[in-house]
């Protein structure tokens, strides 16, 4: 369906050109008291002791227990690797000097999403007064990865073929199955949570820049966005960075699985890239693909694009691996992909957590097991 749009008014987005297939990773992170493991609001003292050379690379999320970890544009994934490793590190150490702990997971399992503070920062404030308990609600972590692009073709191409993966990549990320103290029967219920959102959750796809531009142009000129920030969907155009950004993902419960997945996706992106679109996926199933992955996790299944099959998403991923062989090469990230495999065994982060769970163990020891894992 056309769009309407003033053709005399209408500005044109400028895409920032970006080296193919850099890297920006961003990872979200809950704050813990030491001693109770309940969420708690010292983010912006650990902030205010983050050392000057990591301080740009460290932002603030809406909720005082939050911090994010921003890596700058990666060339490579091992850079990828030694930013996030250091930069980890030194936040665990001065957490710890404030008698806290980072938890790198979607979902704290027991604690309260009324019970913490917001960052008082303007556009947080403005937020949570439109959102109202609908945003109260929502206190959640995210994997976020950019991917660079030469222009703006490559970009809406990446954008749109990705899309019908996102489900998969849900599935291998899964790590937030409880939420205030329940099981919720989801792996990630940290993404029908975000669905709730305005503007949120599985967009639609683009015919052209063109059509881009419109759609951005009226959401503008209604005043329905303030900006290209305000589009909070699972996978977004970023013209000013030059980028295509994966939100999907929930924070994978370890260090070698966030790489693995890492390189998974850039590998991915770097593939399609090089190939004649198939037909393109309806929206429903896509949709219903995302469904499986957030009820099921990786024992759900999707509708692989290229072949119009419905997939276990486990030999989905298994059959992928063999394809982005040539692309990780290309890229210097096939170490990281050899550890996919060894995902698909030991299972995302919500697998254990409910294994655990299943056998009488407490939200502490569940919390206390996956920090312990993370690194290993």
């Amino acid at each position: 369906m056309p769009l309407h749009t003033s053709k005399t008014n209408k500005k044109t987005i400028r895409f920032q050109k970006s080296d193919p297939f850099t890297l920006g990773v961003e990872v979200e992170l809950q704050v813990l008291s030491a001693s109770s493991l309940n969420l708690t609001p010292l983010g912006p003292e650990i902030l205010r002791k983050t050392p000057p050379e990591l301080r740009p690379f460290v932002k603030p999320e809406a909720y005082q227990s939050m911090i994010e970890i921003i890596t700058p544009v990666c060339k490579t994934l091992s850079e990828v690797e030694k930013f996030l490793r250091e930069g980890l590190q030194t936040l665990e150490k001065i957490a710890q000097n404030e008698g806290a702990l980072l938890l790198p997971l979607s979902l704290h399992p027991f604690s309260r999403a009324k019970e913490q503070k917001i960052w008082g920062k303007k556009r947080y404030l403005k937020i949570f007064e439109e959102l109202q308990l609908v945003g109260r609600r929502f206190i959640a972590q995210g994997l976020h990865v950019h991917l660079g692009m030469p222009d703006k073709e490559t970009a809406l191409k990446v954008y749109n073929l990705l899309r019908p993966y996102l489900p998969l990549l849900l599935a291998l990320s899964t790590s937030s199955p409880f939420y205030e103290g329940e099981k919720t029967g989801f792996h990630s219920y940290r993404s029908k949570l975000f669905e709730v959102l305005p503007l949120a959750g599985l967009p639609r796809s683009f015919g052209s820049w063109a059509e881009y531009e419109a759609l951005v142009d009226i959401l503008l000129r209604l005043k329905i966005i303030s900006s290209l920030r305000d589009l909070w969907w699972d996978i977004r155009l970023k013209p000013e960075l030059g980028t295509v950004e994966i939100r999907i993902c929930d924070v994978p419960g370890r260090f070698r699985d966030l790489l693995a997945l890492v390189a998974f996706i850039q590998a991915l992106a770097c593939f399609v890239s090089e190939k004649k679109p198939p037909p393109g996926l309806p929206h429903e199933i896509i949709s219903f693909g995302k469904w499986q992955a957030a009820r099921h996790g990786l024992n759900g299944s999707f509708v692989e694009p290229e072949g119009l099959k419905r997939k276990n998403f486990r030999a989905a991923t298994k059959e992928l691996l063999e394809k982005l062989q040539g692309p990780a090469r290309k890229l210097g990230s096939e170490g990281a992909l050899k550890s996919l495999p060894l995902l698909l065994e030991e299972r995302p982060a919500s697998f254990r957590m409910l294994a655990l769970f299943e056998k009488g163990a407490t939200f502490r020891e569940i919390i206390e097991s996956l920090r312990e894992d993370f690194w290993s």
